[in-house]
C-alpha cells in the first residue's frame, strides 16, 4: 500500500514538472501588433466645454479619424498604458489606457484632457 502511494505521488510530481517545463512562456511585453489591436476601435469622448460627443477611430494600422475625418499622424510611441501620436502640425495626441481599454485622451493642441466613455456609460449618457 505504501509503495503504491509513493508511485502515485512520483507520477503526479513528474506530470506536474513536465507540464511546467513544456508550457510555453508568454512574452512579458506585448508586441506592437498586439498593442495596435488593443488601441484599435471606435471610441467616444465628451467635450464638456462645447457639450458635444466626438468619435475617435483608431485603425489597427494606426490610421486615425476624428468624427469621421482622417487625421494624418505618426505614432511616436506605443505601450500598454499610452499611445502617443504626433499630428501634422507638431501637436501630440496621447491616448491613455488601463489594462482593459483606452480611458482618456489628451489633445496638446487644445491642452485638454477628455474622458473616453465606456460603451455602457455612453448608452446611459445619451439615453
Amino acid at each position: 500500500m505504501k509503495r503504491r502511494g509513493a508511485i502515485l505521488f512520483g507520477l503526479s510530481l513528474l506530470a506536474g514538472l513536465s507540464s511546467t517545463l513544456i508550457r510555453k512562456k508568454r512574452p512579458a511585453n506585448p508586441t506592437s501588433g498586439d498593442l495596435a489591436v488593443f488601441y484599435a476601435g471606435t471610441w467616444t469622448y465628451r467635450d464638456e466645454a462645447h457639450h458635444r460627443d466626438h468619435q475617435l477611430e483608431i485603425d489597427p494600422s494606426m490610421i486615425i479619424r476624428i468624427d469621421g475625418r482622417a487625421m494624418p499622424a505618426t505614432v511616436e510611441s506605443m505601450s500598454a498604458t499610452q499611445l502617443v501620436l504626433l499630428d501634422k502640425y507638431g501637436f501630440h495626441l496621447v491616448v491613455h489606457a488601463n489594462e482593459a481599454r483606452p480611458v482618456s485622451l489628451f489633445d496638446e493642441a487644445d491642452n485638454r484632457n477628455y474622458v473616453i466613455l465606456a460603451p455602457k456609460r455612453l448608452d446611459q449618457a445619451t439615453g
